[in-house]
């Protein structure tokens, strides 16, 4: 009669173990953020698709458009590759500037990237080139 019971209670452990690490693997996949660069995603945006990414990269040039009534800040970031259009919602952080590496955390809409979360990346060790080649090994690199 032992054997029976000492059977029933392992496999009960075993069923909630499963339970747990279910639950355990729900939680660390709704909670995952893609780091990427903008030509990263470009290779395959389907990939993402759904997902919060953080996009790094370069405030390009001439591209940088803030609405202080609306607290709406344009602007386009790049990696020298590829680039694409930001949109965020709130004030931009006092470093922010062209040239400037910056994460922005969010979605895709479209080939738009809506983001509700800006961090600007200010390292000794990546200094933007003066001539505009942008080595994207160096810059992911500076910006992780």
């Amino acid at each position: 009669m032992a054997k029976p019971k000492r059977l029933i209670y392992s496999l009960l452990g075993i069923a909630l173990l499963a339970v747990a690490a279910v639950f355990i693997y729900q939680a660390l996949a709704q909670s995952l953020v893609y780091f990427i660069l903008p030509s990263e995603y470009a290779q395959n945006p389907s990939e993402y698709d759904g997902n919060r990414i953080r996009l790094a990269g370069l405030v390009q040039q001439n591209s940088v458009n803030f609405d202080s009534d609306k607290l709406s800040l344009d602007f386009t970031i790049t990696d020298g590759i590829q680039s694409y259009q930001v949109s965020h919602k709130g004030s931009p952080p006092e470093l922010f500037k062209v040239n400037t590496g910056v994460v922005v955390e969010g979605n895709f809409e479209g080939t738009v990237f809506h983001s509700n979360n800006l961090l600007i990346k200010h390292s000794e060790v990546y200094e933007a080139p003066e001539n505009g080649m942008i080595d994207v090994n160096v810059l992911k690199e500076s910006l992780q």
